[in-house]
């Protein structure tokens, strides 16, 4: 049965945990296999299983929601979650999971210490914390092909397309269409790829804040120019020096909230500003953000140096 995206997001309200237990990628515990007579848990308990495929994501500023497509149950209904194996892409996906049943107040899964940060991750924490990010969607590859419709239901057209552990612009596509869409996602050479699939933000360009501590020392704006939606400096973006002075006050305090949340004393946080309702939206956060090197790299070095100079001269007090 097709599942309807504005749905799921629908019911990403409370939910009332029970007892029952989810195991992911447990297909040898299920009933055909000998192994599992010896899964016994008795009349007390249900047990469910599921695939890492059949995990999805709905993310938006101040509600989140990670549901299993079999019978569209929200995670945080479960009692327990256990992961039994970790095929491709599981490792990738267990910080998301693990921070959505963290802010829902349920029992960590098991194994989550294997997780690796993702840019679905950084979502779902700023989202929980109730900073604005751009809706976003990750959906099973089983799912995604036919996908189009209710995701251009939901983000608008055009939306953007990336991959989840893509860095520079690579694997980020703008979707105008359904056959945009399909030429990216039945791609041979994408076929490893975990999308994500993301409200497109009309701007100006986006902004990269630097943050060493809790001060922003350097502002650069990006844009390009030959009508690309990327402007990372990579893909032929140009770069422009602000004054962190007289620069919005409110995307300032987003880009060192988002900092903290992720655990970076040094960041670059990605933002960008809607043209047409002048509202803020956090991007990403990069815990090595590019110093000596790339756009500004003197400017950059010469606030580093500052920031390491204070931190030396309080340790040698």
């Amino acid at each position: 049965m097709r599942r309807s995206l504005r749905g799921d997001i629908a019911a990403s309200g409370q939910v009332e945990p029970g007892g029952d237990l989810l195991i992911v990628n447990g297909e040898v515990f299920q009933p055909g296999y000998a192994v599992s007579a010896g899964l016994e848990l008795g009349d007390e308990f249900k047990t469910f299983f599921c695939g890492v495929e059949d995990i999805a994501f709905a993310v938006e500023t101040g509600r989140t929601r990670v549901y299993e497509t079999i019978g569209g149950r929200d995670l945080a209904e479960f009692g327990l979650i256990q992961i039994a194996s970790y095929p491709r892409p599981t490792a990738t996906l267990l910080s998301s999971v693990s921070a959505y049943l963290e802010h829902r107040q349920r029992p960590p899964i098991s194994a989550a210490s294997i997780s690796a940060p993702t840019k679905l991750y950084q979502l779902m924490l700023l989202a929980q914390d109730e900073l604005p990010v751009p809706a976003t969607f990750y959906l099973p590859r089983r799912l995604l092909n036919g996908s189009f419709a209710d995701l251009a239901d939901r983000l608008g057209l055009p939306f953007i397309l990336k991959a989840m552990n893509a860095r520079g612009g690579r694997l980020n596509f703008l979707v105008q269409t359904e056959i945009d869409f399909l030429r990216y996602v039945e791609d041979p050479a994408h076929a490893k790829a975990a999308f994500l699939a993301q409200q497109f933000i009309p701007n100006n360009g986006t902004f990269r804040i630097l943050v060493f501590g809790r001060d922003v020392p350097v502002v650069m704006h990006r844009c390009n120019t030959d009508g690309s939606h990327l402007t990372n400096t990579e893909q032929g973006g140009h770069a422009t020096l602000f004054e962190v002075e007289t620069f919005d006050t409110e995307a300032l305090g987003m880009a060192v909230r988002a900092a903290e949340l992720m655990g970076c004393e040094i960041a670059g946080v990605n933002v960008v500003q809607d043209r047409q309702t002048r509202q803020w939206y956090l991007l990403e956060v990069s815990s090595s953000p590019a110093i000596g090197s790339g756009a500004f790299a003197e400017e950059k070095t010469r606030a580093y140096s500052s920031y390491l100079r204070t931190k030396l001269s309080a340790v040698c007090k």
